[in-house]
């Protein structure tokens, strides 16, 4: 409206954004005009200084976009707190009213749509964000998640050529209806995630291929090798050689078992235990049968009785009385629980997990360790079907990474036809989607940018303590930054 009669002037005062850290008052004198058209039902109207004021704004437009912007970024409470620290101050309620009077973007309808679920109530209530994969940002956000709602969208923004979604039916469903001539393309990332799942039931099944097979007993024991000299052992070893030899030494002159301990600084029972000993290397690990006392006529007949496999202390107890034995068995039993501990078989290595197996079966062999690799090799060896499932995975890999859609029909045909049994139901699944899946592989568009999306909105979910209603949401998903 244009008038150039004056009827009054006024004062208004406008917060402006701060200065120094200080709040800004604008004092401005404004003119109110007399309205020309005779049909207006005001009489009046106050003139507006463009890009300052707002018509009965108490703000200028500099203040209002800071805090539209900090609403959006913080959401109310944080926002008010921030907009106190910036000399700025507003209520939380002023900013969420921010949120909402402010327009939706106007970004036309893209020719490369995303389209993925997103949680309003984890486990009840879902809704869907539809994206522009072109340019990477949110076109809209609908507050629920069926075909019905997709189609009606779809209808309403015709043009779209290339739809990127999961592997869930209403959106393939929606799409078909609401454009039937777009190309819908299958996520890569759910391609790859639901044929993990699969190799990790296949690698689960085979759980006892995955233990290596205990070592064949050889003919016989392995001939002892000479003992090592003392220079090449530790200090223990060496120092009960030297003892062993000073021992013996004395013994041969005709010195008894206290002169020798009065010599040496020894026990008794030390000084006999080496005396007894016929070579040092008895006195070295093993077990010790060589210690003197009731057992020491029966350490031979001990000795071979193990060997044969008797291992019951009670049994050996009473064929050793039958000899003469006329010791305790508690001192038996001493001596067969040191043989039993230095005859012990060392238990195998435990088994890899199925879920680490899994992991490197769909793991680049250039990434893997060496350790890993060699043994996932021997795995692969001791069970064909695991070998087949990481030779298809590998061939599968490829065609994801490098975009080779032409070559599916093979794979899926060697899949259907492979002695792994969730390969082919895996194969099944992607008969019933077969058009995207190959698009999937062949084109470069996917719903990478949508699933960072929904990352964003659990953020602002989080942030917001999960009280936002769907229209504060999905105004602060479609206008933030």
């Amino acid at each position: 409206m244009a008038s150039r009669r004056v009827h009054s002037r006024y004062r208004r005062k406008l917060a402006d954004t701060a200065t120094g850290g200080q709040e800004l008052l604008i004092d401005l004198q404004a003119r109110r005009f007399f309205c020309g058209n005779e049909a207006c039902a005001k009489a009046t109207f106050a003139e507006q200084v463009p890009g300052l004021t707002t018509r009965y704004g108490r703000r200028t437009c500099g203040l209002q976009a800071v805090l539209q912007a900090v609403a959006l970024a913080l959401g109310g409470r944080a926002g008010a707190r921030l907009a106190g620290r910036l000399a700025c101050s507003a209520s939380r309620s002023t900013l969420l009213r921010l949120i909402r009077a402010a327009p939706d973007p106007d970004g036309g309808t893209p020719l490369v749509l995303g389209v993925d679920d997103f949680a309003l109530r984890k486990g009840h209530v879902y809704g869907t964000v539809l994206v522009d994969i072109e340019t990477r940002r949110p076109v809209d956000m609908l507050p629920e998640r069926s075909a019905e709602s997709f189609r009606a969208w779809l209808d309403a923004h015709p043009g779209v050529e290339i739809i990127c979604r999961d592997r869930g039916g209403c959106y393939a469903e929606g799409a078909a209806a609401g454009a039937p001539l777009a190309i819908q393309v299958a996520d890569r990332w759910h391609l790859w995630h639901n044929l993990a799942e699969a190799v990790e039931r296949a690698v689960a099944r085979h759980r006892s291929c995955l233990q290596e097979p205990p070592a064949e007993p050889g003919p016989g024991p392995a001939p002892q090798a000479p003992a090592a000299p003392a220079a090449a052992e530790g200090g223990l070893a060496a120092r009960t050689r030297a003892r062993h030899a000073e021992v013996h030494a004395a013994l041969a002159r005709g010195l008894t078992i206290t002169q020798i301990s009065r010599a040496l600084r020894l026990e008794r029972k030390t000084v006999r235990r080496y005396a007894t000993a016929a070579t040092a290397d008895q006195l070295i690990g093993g077990t010790r049968l060589t210690r003197p006392g009731l057992l020491g006529p029966h350490q031979a007949y001990l000795r071979q009785r193990w060997n044969d496999g008797v291992r019951s202390t009670e049994r050996l107890h009473a064929e050793l009385r039958a000899r003469g034995y006329t010791g305790s068995l508690r001192t038996l039993r001493r001596l067969t629980a040191q043989l039993r501990q230095d005859t012990a078989v060392p238990a195998p290595p435990p088994a890899p997990a199925a879920r680490k197996v899994a992991s490197w079966i769909l793991t680049p062999p250039g990434d893997l360790a060496d350790a890993d690799r060699a043994t996932l090799a021997q795995i692969t060896d001791r069970c064909q079907e695991l070998k087949a499932t990481r030779d298809l995975v590998r061939e599968f890999a490829d065609m994801l990474c490098h975009q080779r859609g032409e070559r599916l029909q093979a794979w899926a045909a060697q899949a259907e036809n492979s002695p792994v049994g969730e390969l082919r139901g895996f194969s099944k699944g992607l008969r019933k989607d077969w058009a995207a899946v190959t698009a999937g592989l062949t084109v470069s568009y996917s719903s990478g940018p949508v699933e960072g999306h929904v990352n964003r909105i659990k953020m602002i979910k989080r942030q917001m303590y999960g009280r936002a209603k769907p229209d504060l949401l999905r105004k602060r998903v479609l206008l933030g930054d």
